[in-house]
């Protein structure tokens, strides 16, 4: 088998109906992709199994060769440290005796001898495949307590350099690697073209489903994979990911530029909400109602009803309906004969109640969308926002403004949610989209259409899952280089998975295999509503750095204390300033009632933020300081909101400084605003620091956590450029 091609096992054990090669099979085609694995011969008689030993050399392994036999030790076929003829004869005879009493019925191909490997640090190195994201690569500590120590890391194939480097220094056992308690670091290097060699290996051969060494002995010197398993798919069972298209990417172009609506089914019952959202639209606004009952209240929002949507005069680009489920096929027959350019469906109630009715019903929607080319959206959604043409999917959103950042949404809760509270941020949108069930269009297509919008700088998304996982992560790894992508992702606890199914029929994916696709794809993930809209502040408001330092100017010393450790726990650093920075600081700060070693307590040096030139100075020698890469400013609102009512220009002064240093600075400047009793006060302080392009937060640890994220994606893409 020496010569034999990779591809010639794999026909080979295909054409005998097995998908589990034997371990000679995979380490002769791991050998040929340029793996280093101990050297590993069939034997099929005692006799031959001596031969093999003498000619490799004593001592060997023995061990069961059998594509029906995945865990050999468990079963005793296994025989190590063999140092004579004698004993790899003894060995042979007791493995085969083994199998034919606990297996009798598996199929054997003999015994495999090999050397007896020096020992080095046992490693796992392996490949799986995720039924969504596909291929992934696995690394980590090995040996037979992998599955109690599950001290791994993944990435999706097919790897790059950068990619392996990561995975390797992503587990917990690092140290054990670059050396502990005087022990030899290993050849990180060598296990880093390993991890290439597998992933190679795997895009060159789809037809493998799993790749498992371990060990691998880790030398300060190279590395060694002892023992092998190699898992094919069945026939038929990989899928090509559906390419991303320009004529679905055309379409939403139409559908969220409408220049006609039409709303069918709009009811009272529902306060008429999508007409009465429509109000703001600077396009034509249609209604399809036969019920005569709500006729009068149409015609009393000034909004032209008809029987049909054929009889609508008009050429119509996007079509809200809210109908029961039984009707929606026929509601989309009448889409696709009118040649609208996309549908939402407001309507639930299909494949994600899991009744077979419902299955039905999605699938004959489905059909009709893909025959006619609609772009439909839903079930279950609430559609399009858009609010520069006054386009929206709720009465109480802003409309006529136009804005840059986009927003996708598996949940309707919670995408109008966010075009309700980004713009308290500082946040404006410019298209957002809730598309819940996705039964056509999932994520990939909104997210490549917001890609190519010129509007769009930054994209926020709220998923739950992705149907074609594959898909969405090699676009995403397309688009974060040049637009950051946001994603809260729900649905990480066990009933959280359970709360999905039920809502959106998305499937449950690995949150360790999420993550990792996240972090390689170069997205930030955040944990919650608020983190979402702080990261996307950061990210439009202030200027990208690739360090950790932060440089913290408080009020107060408590302040001063608390703020320190939110910074730290964040994994932010606060770091001692420069021997010039101290000697400028010296020649003028107030050191009564505050310090100056970082955080700044400087309540009194700048009079609370009215003594402007002394925060200009604190700022620039801030700015200048080389240990410090971003600059974090407590306004002490708290304590000064009061004054700034009853004195507007001190907060004006205060902007103006504030604004033209972050003007000019070439590093991100974060401003705190913690509001304690004066809430309501902030709520018009906090548009005006907004007004000036200053990113503000509501406590530290939020600044702290945003500060970290947006820090990890600055570098990931200085990293990858």
């Amino acid at each position: 088998m020496i010569n034999t091609s990779a591809a010639q096992i794999i026909q080979q054990a295909r054409a005998r109906n097995r998908l589990l090669l034997t371990e000679v099979e995979a380490k002769t085609l791991l050998s040929d992709a340029g793996i280093a694995v101990a050297q590993t011969r069939l034997a099929q008689t005692r006799q031959q199994a001596v031969t093999l030993a003498r000619e490799i050399g004593f001592p060997v392994v023995l061990k069961v060769c059998s594509p029906d036999i995945v865990n050999k030790s468990d079963i005793g076929g296994v025989k190590l440290h063999l140092t004579s003829a004698d004993e790899v004869g003894r060995a042979f005879d007791e493995i085969i005796s083994v199998v034919q009493r606990i297996q009798p019925t598996a199929t054997l191909d003999g015994v495999s001898v090999q050397p007896m490997a020096n020992p080095g640090l046992e490693v796992i190195i392996g490949l799986t495949t995720d039924p969504s994201f596909g291929p992934l690569v696995m690394f980590g500590l090995g040996g037979t307590h992998v599955e109690v120590l599950k001290d791994v890391a993944f990435r999706l194939a097919p790897l790059g350099q950068p990619d392996a480097h990561a995975i390797i220094h992503e587990i917990k056992g690092l140290p054990l690697l670059t050396g502990y308690r005087g022990q030899a670091a290993v050849d990180l290097a060598a296990l880093e073209q390993m991890l290439l060699h597998v992933s190679a290996l795997a895009e060159r051969h789809p037809e493998m489903k799993e790749i498992d060494l371990n060990p691998v002995f880790a030398y300060p010197e190279g590395c060694l994979a002892v023992d092998a398993r190699i898992v094919l798919h069945a026939e038929g069972e990989t899928q090509t990911p559906r390419p991303l298209s320009a004529t679905t990417r055309a379409t939403l172009a139409r559908v969220f530029n409408p220049k006609a609506v039409a709303v069918i089914g709009d009811k009272q019952a529902m306060g008429y909400l999508w007409l009465r959202s429509q109000s703001t639209f600077q396009g034509k606004v249609y209604s399809v109602q036969i019920d005569e009952r709500e006729l009068p209240g149409i015609a009393a929002l000034g909004v032209p009803n008809y029987p049909s949507l054929a009889e609508i005069p008009d050429e119509i680009d996007y079509v809200m309906t809210a109908v029961p489920r039984q009707v929606t096929p026929h509601i989309l027959a009448d889409c696709a004969a009118k040649k609208v350019g996309g549908v939402m469906l407001f309507t639930s109630g299909f494949s994600e109640v899991g009744d077979e009715e419902g299955k039905r019903l999605e699938q004959k929607v489905v059909d009709t969308a893909r025959g006619a080319g609609l772009a439909l959206l839903g079930p279950n959604c609430m559609g399009i926002y858009h609010p520069k043409i006054g386009l929206r999917n709720y009465t109480e959103l802003p409309a006529g403004e136009a804005g840059t950042a986009g927003f996708i949404g598996q949940s309707g809760t919670h995408t109008i949610t966010f075009g309700l509270a980004a713009p308290n941020h500082g946040i404006k949108i410019s298209k957002a989209v809730s598309f819940g069930n996705a039964a056509v269009l999932d994520a990939s297509d909104y997210l490549d259409y917001l890609a190519s919008e010129e509007e769009t700088k930054i994209i926020g998304m709220y998923l739950e899952g992705v149907r074609e996982g594959r898909r969405f992560f090699s676009l995403l790894r397309q688009v974060t280089p040049q637009k950051p992508v946001v994603i809260w992702k729900g649905g990480q606890s066990e009933a959280g998975q359970r709360a999905i199914s039920s809502h959106t029929g998305s499937l449950a994916v690995s949150g360790v295999v999420w993550d990792a696709m996240i972090r390689q794809a170069g997205a930030v993930s955040v944990e919650s509503f608020d983190e979402l809209l702080d990261v996307m502040k950061l990210l439009l408001f202030t200027k990208p750095t690739g360090g950790t330092g932060a440089g913290l100017i408080a009020m107060t010393g408590g302040s001063s204390v608390v703020m320190t450790d939110a910074f730290e726990q964040s994994g932010l650093r606060v770091p001692e300033l420069s021997d010039s920075s101290y000697q400028e600081l010296a020649s003028f700060f107030t050191v009564i009632g505050g310090s100056f070693r970082n955080p700044l307590d400087s309540g009194y040096t700048i009079g609370m933020g009215q003594m402007t030139k002394n925060l200009e100075r604190l700022l620039s020698i801030l700015d200048r300081d080389p240990h410090i890469d971003a600059i974090v400013m407590d306004t002490g609102a708290g304590l000064v909101a009061g004054q700034w009512q009853a004195h507007p220009r001190t907060l004006t002064t205060l902007l103006d400084t504030l604004s033209e240093f972050a003007a000019r600075s070439a590093k991100p400047f974060l401003v705190i605003l913690q509001p304690f009793a004066f809430e309501a006060a902030l709520v018009a302080v906090r548009e005006q620091f907004h007004a000036r392009g200053l990113a503000t937060f509501a406590s530290y640890h939020r600044a702290a956590r945003a500060l970290r994220l947006a820090t990890e994606y600055w570098r990931a893409q200085r990293n990858n450029s």
